[in-house]
């Protein structure tokens, strides 16, 4: 971590760019599986408001709740890499809604 932060002061410094940081950004989904297709390891989610998304899974997403099928309602988070929408977590169910807690 010093070390980067040596890198981009000095780059700052010298009046040249910065090194380029990977950004990755987490994307969650809440809807209903309207198709599956096996083959390419991919699946159409449709939300409430009707908007369709295709996500591409790896076999680095986890499943819980049981298996990705036609009709199942799904709540997930997903990536966005190389143009495609990867899922990372994939919960099977209603969504569960977030309580907060009054305030004191």
């Amino acid at each position: 971590m010093a070390s980067l932060l040596a890198m981009v002061l000095a780059a700052a410094l010298s009046g040249a760019p910065a090194p380029n940081k990977a950004k990755t950004h987490g994307y969650a989904l809440s809807g209903t599986v309207s198709s599956i297709d096996e083959s390419r390891k991919s699946f159409v989610v449709r939300n409430a408001a009707g908007k369709e998304t295709r996500l591409v899974w790896t076999d680095a997403t986890t499943v819980a709740g049981g298996k990705v099928t036609a009709g199942a309602r799904v709540t997930l988070r997903y990536l966005d890499k190389d143009g495609k929408h990867i899922a990372t977590s994939v919960v099977i169910g209603e969504p569960v809604p977030v309580v907060t807690p009054p305030a004191k």
